[in-house]
């Protein structure tokens, strides 16, 4: 018996890439799933895109936001719609192989120890493919000061373990770390995460999203990572991590990809 798969969007003017990201997700071959997709005021045609798709397909769910909220709530409120067994992560401008789904659910459903299964993300942009973007197989607490352990976009997690963890953080320093704070919680809860070494996510890159970043939001993630540290009882010497957001907001991209390597490694 298939078990029901809630998908989390957040939805923000991206209306000429919106219609990609859904497509993939109607040519899944794993069927019982759920979109909820939460625009959060958007000022194109997204709500006229996201009708469409209401009108063909009653597996999609729209809601809004009445203003403008960030994505920790937007997601939250997604979260209040999810009926499914697991909560499965998509952005709107990214795409979803084919048997992401099937395999993901097949992976927790054989893995009962597992509470959430990301994936290796192959990066592509209008140019076409890029590199692949690996992540351990199976993260530890230990592994998370130096680079996030999930991809977040690629997740599924089982829904009571989010429930759990109340689902996402919303403050002023989860703005750009939603993702990073929820694994921190996660980890010092006691819940196992894994990887599928396989590419089942594209990921659409745009260069210039880095260079827009503002120092407040790196030192926000360094706040993230000492306190992350303290929750999680890492020995001191790793809050040294929490210099690598601002060192990555001040080096050029080859430092910063010389860096990245050296930490992984």
């Amino acid at each position: 018996m298939q078990e029901l798969v809630s998908i989390i969007m957040g939805v923000y003017n991206d209306a000429n890439l919106l219609s990609q990201a859904i497509d993939s997700l109607l040519a899944q071959t794993y069927a019982k799933w759920e979109l909820i997709a939460c625009d959060d005021c958007s000022t194109d045609n997204t709500s006229d895109i996201l009708s469409e798709y209401v009108k063909n397909d009653p597996r999609i769910i729209v809601i809004r936001n009445e203003k403008n909220c960030g994505l920790a709530a937007t997601l939250n409120h997604c979260l209040e719609y999810a009926q499914g067994e697991y909560i499965a992560r998509m952005d709107c401008d990214d795409l979803s192989v084919e048997t992401r789904l099937e395999k993901q659910v097949s992976y927790l459903q054989g893995h009962p120890e597992i509470d959430l299964v990301g994936t290796f993300m192959q990066a592509f942009d209008e140019s076409g493919k890029k590199n692949i973007i690996e992540s351990k197989q199976y993260p530890t607490k230990f592994d998370l000061p130096k680079g996030a352990p999930f991809a977040h976009a690629t997740i599924m997690i089982r829904t009571s373990a989010m429930k759990h963890l109340n689902g996402y953080c919303i403050s002023n320093y989860t703005v750009r770390t939603v993702d990073v704070d929820l694994w921190y919680r996660f980890f010092a809860a006691g819940f196992k995460g894994a990887n599928l070494p396989e590419p089942l996510y594209l990921v659409r890159i745009d260069e210039t999203a880095y260079k827009r970043r503002k120092l407040k939001y790196m030192l926000h993630a360094s706040y993230i990572i000492w306190y992350g540290c303290d929750l999680l009882h890492l020995p001191l010497y790793y809050k040294i991590y929490c210099l690598k957001p601002i060192l990555s907001w001040l080096l050029p991209h080859q430092a910063k990809t010389a860096l990245r390597k050296w930490i992984l490694h």
